[in-house]
């Protein structure tokens, strides 16, 4: 199944709020003060009191134990006045809202790792990831298959590692378990991709839409794959140019998205790229719209 129309994140999640629920929302929300807010449909940056509303949907729009997976940053300016510039603080804000007061659960802290652009950065540390925020609807324990990330260990498992005891005192731990006996390396918390840009996203018919604020298709797979069942439904209430919706298809999944931006080379709208991508690719029986 593959609905994604134009239309606000309210009504894009209502719409999974209809079906009673989704088990994966995989988004990347307007960031403050940005300057590609347009491509969203705004006309003006957001605020948080706009991630406030996002958090409350989301939580309406899971089933329980179902999964969100956001990624959200902000850009470096003079936030406080007589501080200086800094990184702004709002995805730490959302992340303690939505667990706070929405009620969700935060299991862990990803990060998002992505080279960042030469540069000078004078002052500060050339930005090289983003926070991945993950959060879950209690109720249920929900789907998690992290072996989906596995990947060739390119080192070997053996060897040993220290750790400290509750009383202070390290001991050796020998390294062992499943990874090790198959020669794999088990993902950790960050999620690294090194170059994203263009013609390293995973996607060059993507990266040909133009959409000025694209995760890479391999973030999407891999987020898709780990949190989603197969036969289940995922959502992004911010489509964009369908990143999310052909990671989906391309591993069986059904998804819903809506997006109320324009391409302002030509007006042509997001929802309905994204439409295209994915159709694409889509087999007969994914391609059926709920009515």
């Amino acid at each position: 199944m593959i609905d994604i129309r134009h239309r606000s994140f309210e009504e894009t999640l209502l719409a999974c709020e209809a079906l009673g629920g989704v088990d994966l929302i995989v988004t990347s929300p307007p960031y403050c003060d940005a300057r590609t807010a347009s491509a969203y449909g705004t006309a003006d940056a957001w605020r948080e009191e706009q991630y406030k509303a996002l958090g409350d949907a989301c939580f309406a729009a899971l089933k329980p134990g179902g999964h969100a997976i956001v990624n959200v940053d902000a850009p470096v300016r003079e936030w406080r006045k007589g501080f200086g510039t800094e990184r702004g603080f709002h995805a730490w804000r959302l992340m303690l809202d939505w667990a706070e007061r929405v009620g969700f659960r935060v299991p862990d802290r990803l990060a998002f790792g992505r080279n960042g652009l030469p540069g000078a950065y004078g002052g500060r540390f050339r930005n090289d990831w983003e926070p991945l925020l993950w959060f879950q609807r209690p109720g249920a324990d929900g789907y998690f298959d992290k072996a989906s990330l596995d990947a060739p260990s390119p080192y070997g498992c053996s060897g040993t590692t220290t750790q400290r005891k509750a009383d202070g005192t390290m001991y050796s731990r020998v390294a062992s378990g499943a990874a090790v006996e198959n020669g794999i390396t088990r993902r950790g918390t960050l999620w690294s991709y090194g170059g994203t840009g263009h013609g390293q996203s995973g996607s060059a018919g993507l990266e040909a839409t133009g959409h000025p604020a694209r995760f890479p298709l391999r973030l999407a797979i891999d987020v898709v794959a780990c949190f989603c069942p197969p036969e289940g439904i995922a959502c992004d209430p911010f489509m964009g140019s369908g990143t999310s919706a052909v990671a989906c298809v391309t591993l069986g999944r059904s998804v819903i998205g809506g997006d109320l931006g324009a391409r302002e080379t030509d007006g042509k709208r997001w929802a309905d790229i994204a439409r295209e991508n994915a159709d694409a690719i889509a087999n007969p029986t994914q391609q059926s719209l709920f009515v």
